[in-house]
């Protein structure tokens, strides 16, 4: 039961951190996991100057962009669809 206790502390802390969402001027941003993920709608600005850059329409095609954009890792990896 004791080997137990620590991950499921672990786990319990890890979902608890939360989420948060702010209303912007162009969309929306969600913050998942106290800023680990966070997903910005209506975002067509240029990456971070330190962020490795991934542009989702070089992989899936030129559909219509969303303006959509996914960091990883408070924007070390940034993924974007513009």
């Amino acid at each position: 039961m004791k080997t137990l206790l620590l991950p499921a502390l672990g786990f319990v802390a890890l979902f608890a951190s939360g989420c948060a969402t702010e209303q912007t001027h162009t969309g929306k941003n969600t913050y998942i996991l106290d800023g680990l993920v966070t997903v910005r709608t209506g975002y067509y600005l240029d990456p971070q100057p330190a962020a490795n850059d991934v542009d989702t329409t070089k992989w899936f095609g030129h559909g219509s962009p969303s303006g959509t954009s996914v960091s990883i890792l408070d924007d070390a990896f940034e993924f974007n669809n513009y």
